[in-house]
C-alpha cells in the first residue's frame, strides 16, 4: 500500500479522496490546498505517490508538478482535472505527471491508475467509452476503448499543427500508445501538411508506439504508403 500526499484547494474532494484511499488501505500522509503547499509538503513528507488537481490557488498544478519533478524525477503524480482542461494536462504530463483522471471521480478507476502508476506502468485505464481528447477546427483526438483516434478535416490547416503536436507528445508515457491517423476524404489539404503529420506518426512509432492510416483520398493514400 502507498503513502499518498493529497492536493486539491476543494474541502470536499479531499475528503472524498481521503476515504477512498484509506478504505482501500493507503496511508494518506498529508494533504495541501495549493501547488505551493505541494511542493512544500512532497520535499518533508517523501509521499510514494500525489494527486494533484490542476487549478488551485497561488500555483496551479502544472506549475506545482514542474518544481517537484526539478526536485524528484522519480515523482509519481496523477492529475486530476475537469473535462476542459486537458491542454493543462497535457502540459503536466510533458512535465512530469505520470497520468491522469477525469472528474467527477470514479473510485475503481481511480485506484486502478494508482496501482498502474505505483508499478510503473503508464497504461492508460479506460471504461469502454469514447472519450474526446482535443478538440479543434481541424482535428478531433478521442480515445476509443484504449486506441486514439485522430480525425482530420476539411478546416485542417499548417495553423494546427502545433496543437497537434503538443496533444501528440501529451499521449507519448502511454506504453503502448495505440494511434489512429484517419483523413477520411480529406482531399484539399497540402502535401506538406500531409507529409508533416506522417512525422508525427513515425515519432510515435519511434517512442515504442504503434500508427495505423487511414485515407479515401488516392493522393494521401499515395503520399502515406
Amino acid at each position: 500500500m502507498a503513502r499518498i500526499l493529497i492536493v486539491d484547494d476543494s474541502t470536499v474532494m479531499r475528503k472524498n479522496l481521503y476515504s477512498i484511499f484509506s478504505k482501500n488501505g493507503h496511508e494518506i500522509v498529508g494533504e495541501a490546498v495549493d501547488g505551493r503547499q505541494a511542493i512544500i509538503s512532497y520535499i518533508t513528507l517523501k509521499p510514494d505517490l500525489v494527486t494533484m488537481d490542476i487549478t488551485m490557488p497561488k500555483l496551479s498544478g502544472v506549475d506545482a508538478v514542474k518544481e517537484i519533478i526539478k526536485k524528484d524525477s522519480n515523482a509519481k503524480i496523477i492529475m486530476l482535472s475537469a473535462l476542459n482542461q486537458k491542454q493543462m494536462v497535457f502540459e503536466a504530463l510533458n512535465n512530469g505527471a505520470k497520468h491522469y483522471i477525469i472528474k467527477p471521480i470514479d473510485s475503481d478507476n481511480l485506484l486502478a491508475v494508482v496501482d498502474e502508476v505505483l508499478k510503473g506502468e503508464s497504461k492508460i485505464v479506460e471504461k469502454k467509452k469514447i472519450e474526446i481528447i482535443e478538440d479543434k477546427p481541424g482535428f478531433k483526438i478521442y480515445n476509443q476503448n484504449g486506441k486514439f483516434i485522430i480525425e482530420f478535416n476539411e478546416c485542417l490547416g499548417a495553423n494546427d499543427l502545433s496543437s497537434l503536436d503538443t496533444a501528440i507528445k501529451g499521449l507519448l508515457f502511454i506504453k503502448p500508445l495505440n494511434m489512429v491517423f484517419d483523413f477520411g476524404n480529406l482531399h484539399n489539404t497540402t502535401d506538406e501538411l500531409v507529409k508533416s503529420i506522417i512525422g508525427f506518426g513515425k515519432s510515435v512509432e519511434r517512442s515504442g508506439g504503434n500508427v495505423e492510416y487511414k485515407s479515401e483520398d488516392e493522393r494521401i493514400s499515395n503520399i502515406i504508403n
